[in-house]
């Protein structure tokens, strides 16, 4: 449980700086435009970057179709996300979740064989993630909140809410090695969809 608290913190760093939209405690994700992304990694710290980074996971997992399910590839991923940001250069009064749309879910990249199934990522794996590997476990959180929010169609990114649900999904995880992530995350962040 602590590896996945130290982990959220990761996630957080990423959300969590100033001068770019993600360092607000609640982001609008509709309103972030191309010219705001192109700003953050031109001129921005690497918090800033790695806040957009963390958006962008966000929305990957946001756009995920029924076809894709649960599944993440980091190389394709990795290709969409250049392909994001091309676009936003040649029209960067666009907002990012219009290009992204263009990109992500039903036109992403097919997965590789290096994709990951978070069905089979278990609260154990997670937990016990080397520092190597933590900004991957970063990413990977917030593309299951992107993902969970879907669900609930709520574009609004709320670091105060991640926080809670990401220590929650901690707490979970300690007490239920064996489960999955991604169940993990439905037994917390489903309880959202009401709200």
């Amino acid at each position: 449980m602590q590896r996945l608290l130290a982990v959220m913190a990761i996630g957080l760093a990423m959300i969590g700086s100033s001068g770019s939209p993600a360092s607000a405690e609640k982001v609008d994700i509709s309103t972030v435009s191309c010219s705001q992304l192109l700003e953050s990694i031109d001129k921005g710290t690497d918090n800033d970057k790695s806040g957009m980074g963390g958006i962008l996971y966000w929305i990957a997992g946001y756009s995920t179709t029924d076809e894709q399910g649960s599944v993440i590839d980091f190389d394709g991923l990795a290709k969409d996300f250049d392909k994001i940001l091309a676009a936003c250069k040649a029209q960067p009064k666009l907002g990012l979740l219009t290009v992204a749309g263009k990109n992500l879910g039903a036109n992403a990249t097919a997965h590789g064989a290096g994709a990951v199934d978070l069905a089979t990522l278990t609260c154990e794996k997670a937990t016990s993630t080397s520092a190597k590997d933590e900004d991957g476990l970063g990413f990977i959180l917030m593309w299951i909140a992107g993902y969970q929010a879907s669900d609930a169609e709520n574009k609004i990114f709320d670091t105060d809410e991640f926080v809670a649900d990401m220590e929650k999904i901690g707490q979970y995880c300690g007490k239920n090695p064996s489960i999955g992530l991604l169940t993990a995350s439905d037994e917390v962040m489903g309880e959202d969809d009401s709200e």
